[in-house]
């Protein structure tokens, strides 16, 4: 076999290589962003609260800065169970953006900006945002959130902020390596 032949096959099969490894991490990358971010938004404009309680280790932790409180899993979800449960409550739309993640096989850490979208009481449109960073552990198949941190900095978190972000969709703008 010439030298020639021999650099093409090798070169086919790093293409390859680099096509499936590729994929894969892509795959990883949605299925993170499914787990996570879509059931979480999806929860929050359905106002489903076991949806919202499935993506959340067991184990979690809750970390508000704005509150100055850590929280042990069960009693932040049951705020969100009795807010939800109030019939009156009208559903709010949540989005995320990130500006970095890091990641094993088992635990992402992803730091970003989120928007709030809701309806006041004057039937007004309002945003609120906020800064976050959660560590996500693989559980039985599903990415959970195990540490969740949250804060609007004292309201200095703002549209610049989400929009200086990138889309989720966008991991090799944030994945750091």
């Amino acid at each position: 076999m010439s030298k020639f032949k021999i650099k093409s096959i090798m070169l086919i099969f790093f293409l390859c290589f680099i096509h499936v490894t590729i994929a894969q991490e892509d795959s990883v990358h949605k299925k993170i962003n499914a787990d996570m971010y879509g059931n979480f938004s999806k929860a929050f404009e359905t106002l489903d609260y076991d949806l919202f309680a499935s993506i959340h280790s067991k184990e979690m932790i809750r970390i508000s800065g704005n509150g100055g409180k850590i929280e042990k899993a069960g009693i932040y979800l049951k705020r969100y169970e009795k807010r939800w449960g109030v019939h009156s409550k009208k559903p709010a739309l949540i989005d995320f953006r990130l500006f970095e993640r890091i990641y094993s096989d088992s635990l992402v850490s992803d730091r970003g900006i989120y928007k709030v979208t809701y309806i006041d009481d004057n039937n007004q449109t309002k945003y609120s945002y906020g800064q976050f960073h959660v560590i996500l552990k693989m559980e039985d198949g599903n990415w959970k959130i195990w540490v969740d941190y949250d804060s609007d900095e004292n309201k200095s978190i703002n549209k610049d902020n989400y929009d200086g972000a990138f889309s989720i969709s966008e991991y090799k703008k944030y994945l750091k390596h």
